[in-house]
């Protein structure tokens, strides 16, 4: 009876600390890490090279940014901060502001990226996508003071890529 029972509590904590499967991996602070070099490149005159900032306190959370340098320095560059919430009322609240914060143009609510999304074409520097994934919040923008802009039709796939790392 004893081997049972042993068997039976090994199995529980077995279980209990398993990990789901197909779960993703926490998220662990490193903006860069959420793109390659190759999803960088989509962005023409951004280099694969990354930094990520320290983190930052936030209202419920953690603030994390990761910015990847341009080519040159009017060249195209591209930032994306990720906004990591343990307090479920601030998580809702960050979600209700989606659509505020951009650089200019009028954002509109995108499908298809992340639990909800917001864009706009941006104020002449560049666009920028604000997206809820989960208990995460991600703003991404690519900015440029020369040529050629940065689009959103470049953006939105980067954005796609950061939400399936963060879900």
């Amino acid at each position: 009876m004893g081997g049972r029972v042993r068997f039976v509590v090994v199995l529980a904590a077995v279980l209990v600390t398993a990990p789901v499967a197909g779960a993703a991996p926490a998220f662990k602070g490193n903006v860069c890490g959420l793109l390659t070099a190759k999803q960088v490149a989509a962005i023409p005159g951004v280099t694969s090279s990354c930094k990520n900032a320290p983190p930052l306190p936030a209202l419920g959370g953690k603030q994390y940014e990761g910015d990847w340098a341009g080519v040159s320095p009017k060249s195209p560059t591209l930032q994306v901060t990720i906004g990591a919430y343990s307090d479920p009322g601030a998580l809702q609240l960050a979600v209700h502001n989606l659509k505020q914060g951009f650089s200019g143009g009028t954002p509109k609510k995108v499908a298809g990226i992340g639990d909800a999304a917001y864009e706009a074409k941006g104020n002449g520097l560049g666009p920028g996508i604000h997206v809820a994934i989960g208990k995460y919040i991600a703003y991404i923008s690519a900015t440029s003071i020369g040529a050629p802009k940065p689009t959103l039709a470049e953006l939105e796939p980067i954005a796609k890529d950061v939400v399936a790392k963060l879900s």
